[in-house]
């Protein structure tokens, strides 16, 4: 559904109003710019300037004709070619193909993120490893492993490390001494200290995530919305990426990266309905407090026949989030200044949870100042139409709005200080707020 946006305020106003209203447009525009980023373009934020943006398996296969088979490189480097074009940052994590993750991010000229395990006894670490009694000769695995890392951390297309085995499990000592000698490890083996993370299940909340998160940089769980039975309700992204950003504030450290969902067939009537699923799950993740996308996965596999209309719809997202938004995201200032109030619509929506239901609010809002302009998130999380006024801009004939998720939408101005919106279902639009 178009939006439909219309002017509010009325002509005359009296002159009491007038001496209330805000004019000052240098004070309402000021914040961080481009200038007062130092970082590199080249490279992936928090070292860099690009905003993270990948997907698990970039060119794997999974079961087309064994579960072992990897595809000929003419078509994994014809998925990578399109996923790197079409606005991904970076490559991987990788499984089958980790092998050959550095050559490949190399040759298209992104980054990677490398899939490492601990080596004991000449052999690497896997799930099996942790069912044993025996203890963790933590010794024998920096003597194996340094060695192993300092070579990789030669690296410099490396983005992240991705620590494998995955999931991880706080409450057994093995495990967590595992993960911490990972850790330290790595950070005293790689010059350029890059960030280090885990994949975490999809259950975990915030109180389990905070007690690995000592050892990591990047808070990365599962959110994936289908497959976790949450698909007409999915403000559950909120309480997902909530559950990240609280364990990053209990823990003092870590960057909350949404991992949202590509590998669950929809029904034939559903095929519609993946653009909308994508777009609310990746923007109502940012409205929260997501500082990256890593989605799982692009990996082709049997019978998931909606991999085309899902890679088109997140790489749309990854592309917008190339550009200015995504620098606004990372790097412009949080304000809540401007109001956005719902005039028609339900106000709050419902998390279906095992242990209760939870209610948020039906639009999740995100305030941005950047580089002379305000940036405006907003998100519906309800299965029904909303209508909003978003109010409190400075007031001034060359305040003008564009909604950057829409690129066929008309810049519009708003001079009186407010605006309407209408979001369909699942909607998210993004307005750029700026003086012309």
């Amino acid at each position: 559904m178009k939006n439909k946006l219309l002017l509010i305020g009325g002509l005359l106003l009296s002159s009491t109003v007038l001496s209330a209203i805000n004019t000052d447009t240098k004070t309402f525009f000021a914040g961080p710019t481009d200038k007062d980023v130092k970082l590199p373009a080249d490279r992936v934020f928090p070292q860099g300037r690009k905003f993270p943006f990948s997907f698990y398996s970039t060119g794997g296969a999974n079961g087309l004709t064994k579960k072992s088979e990897i595809m000929p490189p003419e078509k994994r480097f014809a998925d990578t070619e399109k996923i790197v074009s079409g606005g991904a940052s970076l490559i991987g994590p990788q499984y089958e193909l980790n092998f050959e993750v550095i050559d490949t991010a190399r040759k298209y000229k992104v980054q990677a993120v490398m899939t490492v395990s601990g080596i004991i006894g000449g052999k690497r670490i896997n799930k099996s490893f942790f069912r044993g009694r025996e203890k963790l000769d933590v010794e024998a695995l920096k003597k194996e492993t340094v060695p192993y890392i300092r070579e990789l951390a030669k690296n410099p297309e490396i983005a992240y490390w991705n620590v494998t085995p995955e999931e991880r499990r706080f409450w057994r000592k093995k495990e967590m001494a595992y993960l911490e000698a990972m850790y330290e490890i790595i950070k005293a083996n790689d010059p350029l200290k890059r960030p280090v993370f885990m994949y975490e299940p999809g259950h975990r909340g915030a109180s389990a995530l905070a007690k690995t998160l000592p050892y990591m940089d990047i808070c990365a769980k599962g959110t994936y919305t289908n497959y976790s039975n949450h698909k007409t309700n999915r403000v559950w992204v909120r309480y997902s990426i909530g559950e990240q950003v609280e364990a990053t504030k209990i823990a003092k450290k870590g960057l909350p990266f949404l991992l949202p969902e590509m590998f669950q067939q929809p029904a034939p009537e559903e095929f519609k309905l993946i653009n909308a699923w994508v777009k609310h799950d990746v923007y109502c993740g940012l409205a929260n407090g997501a500082k990256g996308i890593l989605v799982f996965s692009a990996r082709r596999r049997p019978h998931f026949t909606a991999w085309e209309q899902y890679i088109n719809a997140y790489l749309e997202v990854a592309k917008t989030l190339s550009g200015e938004l995504g620098q606004a995201l990372l790097f412009g200032k949080d304000t809540s200044d401007i109001e956005v109030s719902i005039t028609e619509g339900p106000e709050k929506v419902e998390a279906k949870m095992r242990k209760g239901n939870l209610t948020f609010p039906a639009l999740s809002v995100k305030q941005i100042v950047w580089n002379n302009a305000r940036y405006v998130l907003i998100v519906n999380s309800a299965n029904t139409p909303v209508k909003a006024v978003v109010d409190n801009l400075v007031y001034g004939s060359k305040i003008a709005v564009c909604d950057l998720l829409n690129p066929k939408g008309e810049n519009f101005t708003a001079p009186e200080g407010n605006f309407e919106v209408e979001l369909a279902p699942l909607q998210a639009v993004c307005y750029k707020i700026y003086c012309k």
